[in-house]
């Protein structure tokens, strides 16, 4: 079985309108079967993403901006994330940012598995 690698030229990203208000999206590359996707998410000046948890974890680089998680720990270009079930924070950006993003596998699926 042959594997071909991919590659998305900037100029041909796809930007949609994201699942919260003042956000978009820009998917890149997805795994059905294992449940892994990765994309870019923009969030503009002012935007709020709630409260929630990861029940798949959740891989993040700041590319462009700064953003707040649970109003006190700040990120900017650069930083790191990373977040799984029971890790939950709110998003904010007074500036606008843009990260990209890889989920991962559905955490709460793996520990039955791993149970079996």
């Amino acid at each position: 079985m042959e594997s071909k690698h991919v590659i998305i030229p900037k100029e041909k990203m796809v930007w949609s309108p994201g699942v919260y208000e003042n956000t978009e999206m820009c998917y890149l590359w997805d795994d059905p079967e294992l449940e892994r996707r990765v994309f870019l998410l923009k969030m503009k000046p002012g935007s709020v993403i709630p409260m929630h948890d990861h029940p798949q974890r959740e891989i993040a680089m700041l590319l462009e901006g700064e953003m707040i998680l649970n109003e006190t720990e700040i990120m900017r270009e650069g930083d790191f994330l990373t977040a799984g079930l029971g890790e939950s924070h709110e998003v904010t950006t007074e500036k606008g940012c843009v990260l990209f993003l890889y989920i991962d596998y559905n955490v709460e699926k793996k520990k039955i598995v791993d149970a079996l």
